[in-house]
């Protein structure tokens, strides 16, 4: 029974450990394939939890190194080979999340998936609104949008009347997202007392 139990645990771990050695410089190659067809971007907002990068790639990287180490330390050659493995698919794997995860703004408005982009794409007509709220490390701005502004996006979340999006934007990068914003929306939006309440400004 014990020798079937092993038998079954060594082979989950090797399809996994061909599944991810595979996989994930596929899944780089794609996501930089994708990024380089996207053309006029103006802003690459990152997006990620860690500083505006993907927080799972660097845990899972830092976790491969740590028993790297550990196999290093014990002299055993074949598990530092398999662990520098996973530690290097997992490179591809941050390099293929960090351009997944990033929001760019684009001439026609914000492209919110790189691998989706004919559907992920919030147009700056479809804005009917938006506010900012700010963090410690970002400053987190919600979209309001028409309700067939974005479709079969997960970042987008139904509501009544309408929908809503919300980009993470590092604080290092608010400056220059906020004035592409202003540039884009605030006209739009701006409300001028001078013109609703004329004659309490003449003098």
């Amino acid at each position: 029974m014990n020798f079937d139990l092993r038998q079954l645990v060594m082979t989950i771990e090797t399809y996994f450990f061909y599944l991810v050695v595979l996989s994930m410089p596929v899944f780089a190659a794609v996501s930089i394939f994708n990024r380089m067809r996207v053309r006029g971007v103006r802003l690459v907002v990152q997006n990620g939890l860690l500083w505006g990068f993907p927080l799972l790639p660097v845990i899972y990287a830092a976790v491969m190194l740590l028993f790297t180490g550990i196999g290093v330390a014990m002299g055993e050659i074949e598990p530092v080979i398999k662990f520098s493995i996973y530690f290097a698919a997992s490179i591809f794997w941050f390099v293929g999340a960090t351009l997944a995860e990033q929001r760019l703004v684009v001439g026609d408005g914000l492209l919110l998936s790189i691998n989706a982009p004919g559907r992920s794409l919030l147009r700056w007509n479809a804005v009917t609104d938006y506010f900012s709220k700010p963090k410690k490390h970002s400053t987190e701005y919600t979209f309001f949008i028409m309700a067939a502004g974005v479709k079969g996006n997960t970042n987008t979340v139904a509501a009544a009347t309408r929908s809503k999006v919300i980009i993470r934007v590092p604080n290092r990068q608010r400056a220059a997202f906020e004035a592409i914003i202003k540039e884009r929306l605030e006209h739009r939006f701006e409300v001028d007392p001078v013109k609703i309440f004329r004659s309490e400004f003449k003098q």
